[in-house]
C-alpha cells in the first residue's frame, strides 16, 4: 500500500488465480504427444511465469479490499456457472463412457482394468458430483466473509 492507498491484486487472488490455471493445465494439459518431461516443464513454468506477472502488474492495478473480494467472488461464481453447465451437458448426454471389466483392488474398491467403451445414455454419477461441486462453489461465492 502506497500513500495513494492503492492497495492492488491482493496475494491470495494472485495465488487463486495461479492455482486454477495449474489444475486447469493439469487436467487439460496434453501428454501423449510430448511426453512427461515436457508436461512437468509446463506444469511448473507457466504457473511460475503468471505468477511473476501477476505479482508485477497487479500492484499497478487499483483495487481496493472491496474490489479484491469482488474479484474473488466472481472466479468463484464463474467456476459454479461452468460446474452447472458441465452437470446439465452430463445429465443430458447421449452416451458416456464406462468400464468394460473391473477387479477388486486390495482397499475395498474396484480398479479398471479394461477398455472405456461408449454407452447409451446419460451419465446420472458425474452430474450429481458436477452439480455437488457447483453448488459448493455457489456457496462459496454467496457467503459473507468473516473479518
Amino acid at each position: 500500500m502506497d500513500e495513494d492507498f492503492a492497495y492492488g491484486l491482493s496475494e491470495k487472488n494472485r495465488n487463486y488465480i495461479v492455482g486454477i490455471v495449474f489444475v486447469a493445465l493439469l487436467l487439460l494439459g496434453p501428454v501423449q504427444p510430448y511426453g512427461l518431461v515436457i508436461r512437468f516443464a509446463y506444469l511448473a513454468a507457466i504457473p511460475a511465469v503468471l505468477w511473476l506477472v501477476l505479482r508485477y502488474w497487479g500492484e499497478k492495478l487499483d483495487l481496493s479490499p472491496e474490489d479484491n473480494d469482488r474479484l474473488n467472488r466472481g472466479i468463484t461464481a464463474a467456476i459454479a456457472g461452468m460446474l452447472t453447465v458441465a452437470a446439465y451437458q452430463a445429465a443430458t448426454a447421449k452416451y458416456h463412457g464406462e468400464c468394460s471389466q473391473t477387479v477388486r483392488d486390495g482397499q475395498g474398491g474396484y480398479e479398471c482394468v479394461g477398455d472405456t467403451v461408449a454407452v447409451m445414455g446419460p451419465d446420472y454419477g458425474m452430474a450429481f458430483m458436477w452439480i455437488t461441486f457447483a453448488a459448493v462453489a455457489f456457496w462459496a461465492a454467496t457467503t459473507r466473509k468473516s473479518n
